[in-house]
């Protein structure tokens, strides 16, 4: 005999459908350094500023450059992922826990030590 049994219950969780969200990034770890630093010399980021330039002028040709420079080495991409929380047990303290055991996951199977597995 055994005292186990089966048990069933009914969680009244509402759970609202995922919603998709889009977001535009831009792939900054395939960028080659040298085209950057080349684009940015040849750019008039690279000489010096008129005397008469005011700072809103300075600040807007630094933002358009830049820009320029970025949308023709890493072109922006759009992506879509799930908004909100990802289920519904998942909670603050949960959230903080996580990255820093994935970190120590992730240095584990780097060593293999033992006070890693541990930790």
């Amino acid at each position: 005999m055994s005292d186990h049994a089966l048990v069933l219950f009914h969680l009244p969780l509402r759970r609202d459908s995922p919603s998709l969200a889009e977001r535009l990034v831009r792939g900054w770890r395939r960028i080659d350094r040298e085209k950057l630093r080349h684009e940015r010399q040849a750019s008039p980021l690279s000489t010096p500023p008129s005397a008469d330039a005011d700072v809103e002028q300075l600040s807007t040709t630094y933002d358009t450059m830049l820009r320029d420079i970025a949308d023709r080495l890493v072109p922006s991409r759009t992506i879509y992922y799930r908004a909100g929380r990802p289920t519904p047990w998942v909670d603050a303290e949960y959230r903080a826990v996580r990255p820093v055991c994935r970190r120590l996951e992730r240095l584990y199977r780097r060593t293999r030590r033992p006070d890693g597995r541990l930790a």
